[in-house]
């Protein structure tokens, strides 16, 4: 257990050291995350995207939430890996402006300050590898207002290279699954060395977790390199 717990922190130390080289001007990651702005956009009040509380679950150092602090919201990012949230305090620090907030917390197993006042949520493949996705989707329906709105991804297969690859090739062209590999390859071997068991979720089965935990559905489509992750916009039901 004490190997275990010095690999899974040297992970989160590679990992926070390397992603936002990896995901920063990656094509196909910025324009997944336009997707999740686009959805919040048409989740925004009468009175403007200004007067929005967003929550990003699972946030990691910090990407998405950064980009949507950007766009105007108000954001709050949880993470239950305590250096990825310093990771992303420093990046908070260091950028000289408010932006989001940053809390070490599980929103499946930690009470939620301010749970019920967020009008938004973001939750970026957490299900694929949290351990209690049932608690996980309980957790962000209760960090919503009534009807407030999310955005749901997960992944519906691995990321394997060389299936990627040549699905990114026939789709996009040579250039583009060239592009790819410099997400594949690190976040493959990021997968080996960590101790999980991967959910991989049909689109069937991510509405029925969807629908269990009380959300609505509005709209769900497949995305991202070559359509490896499910993306479903969802309301809070009352």
């Amino acid at each position: 257990m004490a190997i275990r717990r010095v690999i899974e922190r040297l992970l989160a130390v590679g990992y926070g050291l390397t992603y936002d080289a990896v995901v920063r001007g990656f094509g196909p990651f910025e324009a997944l995350l336009d997707e999740v702005a686009g959805f919040l956009a048409r989740s925004a009040p009468a009175s403007g995207r200004g007067s929005m509380k967003v929550l990003d679950v699972a946030c990691g150092t910090g990407t998405a939430a950064f980009r949507l602090a950007r766009e105007g919201y108000t954001v709050v990012g949880l993470d239950a890996v305590g250096h990825l949230v310093e990771v992303a305090q420093k990046k908070r620090g260091a950028g000289g402006t408010p932006g989001p907030a940053f809390r070490h917390l599980d929103v499946a197993r930690d009470p939620l300050p301010g749970a019920e006042t967020f009008d938004a949520l973001v939750s970026m493949h957490t299900l694929y590898w949290h351990p209690a996705p049932r608690a996980l989707l309980d957790g962000c329906r209760r960090a919503l207002k009534p009807g407030g709105h999310a955005v749901f991804l997960t992944y519906s297969r691995p990321a394997r290279v060389g299936r990627t690859f040549r699905e990114v090739w026939k789709q996009e062209g040579f250039a583009s699954a060239l592009r790819a590999l410099r997400w594949l390859v690190p976040t493959a071997l990021f997968e080996m060395f960590r101790d999980f068991e991967p959910r991989y979720l049909t689109r069937d089965e991510f509405h029925a977790a969807l629908a269990g935990a009380g959300f609505e559905i509005l709209e769900s489509r497949e995305t991202f390199l070559a359509g490896i992750s499910l993306l479903a916009w969802v309301r809070k039901r009352a």
